[in-house]
């Protein structure tokens, strides 16, 4: 129910910003039959947002790692969307921030990924980079789909792996400056990886989001913001907010500000948009 939740918070946010593409929803079979909570939540969403596209398809898992990922192999269904000819695909533990039609114009590509800037270092070669999979322009295609689905299946790996085993030569790069944020990026001490190549830029947290089209919510082992937390999970968490010097103590204030922010309006936003799930 979480994940429809964050679903109909994104489709509002995209309203909201007049987003002139078709907005669609990728769900589990299951919730297309019996009165389980999902069930009766996907045809209350219907009825009340009917402009919204449901397609619904069989989960995939895989045995490994942590459960919070585990069936995020899901997401490949996407590729399967022919009625479209370009689908902009995140995850749902994403919050929109900002408008993303302009991405649709890009150049032609079967797969455009964002790097996974995160995990790579600066002197890292190109060719060894490892890319993102937490958003993905695609082109569906019926061949295309049913090779990454074998593939998922067979290795058993993460979204990300399978992506990068696949695609590692051949993707689009999109860059993944205010596409691929994560909120621990306002945690950080060190935004170098965030801000390359731009090696002189000074991190601005008020500007990056409030210019950024979306946010990915990654603070490990904060849960996730759905889910319920301790008050010293949350303390831990908070970005850090010294008051040694003034001008430091401005700079990192806004990085909790804006932390903060992202949660508050989740929280705000499950209240206003999820209502209609429930009643």
């Amino acid at each position: 129910m979480d994940y429809l939740c964050n679903a109909v918070i994104n489709f509002g946010r995209l309203h909201r910003h007049d987003v002139k593409g078709d907005l669609v929803l990728i769900h589990p079979k299951a919730w297309l039959e019996g009165t389980s909570g999902e069930a009766q939540a996907l045809t209350k969403l219907k009825s009340h947002r009917p402009n919204i596209h449901t397609r619904a398809f069989e989960v995939i898992s895989t045995g490994k790692g942590d459960a919070t990922w585990r069936d995020s192999l899901t997401k490949f269904h996407a590729f399967a969307l022919t009625e479209w000819t370009r689908v902009l695909a995140f995850d749902s533990d994403s919050l929109v921030l900002n408008s993303m039609d302009h991405y649709f114009i890009s150049p032609s590509a079967p797969v455009a990924v964002p790097r996974a800037y995160w995990l790579n270092e600066k002197t890292t070669v190109i060719a060894k980079q490892v890319l993102g999979s937490h958003v993905m322009l695609i082109e569906p295609s019926e061949k295309l789909y049913q090779k990454i689905i074998t593939e998922a299946r067979r290795s058993g790996d993460f979204d990300m792996e399978v992506i990068n085993n696949m695609f590692k030569d051949s993707a689009m790069i999109l860059p993944h400056r205010r596409l691929a944020l994560l909120t621990g990026e306002f945690r950080a001490q060190d935004h170098s990886k965030y801000l390359a190549p731009d090696d002189n830029e000074e991190w601005d947290a008020t500007k990056e989001a409030m210019k950024s089209y979306l946010i990915h919510f990654s603070d490990w082992p904060l849960p996730k913001p759905w889910l319920p937390h301790s008050e010293q999970q949350w303390e831990a968490a908070l970005p850090e907010c010294p008051t040694d010097v003034f001008k430091r103590k401005q700079r990192q204030c806004a990085d909790r500000s804006a932390w903060v922010g992202f949660y508050e309006d989740y929280s705000r936003e499950v209240a206003e948009q999820c209502k209609i799930l429930f009643e």
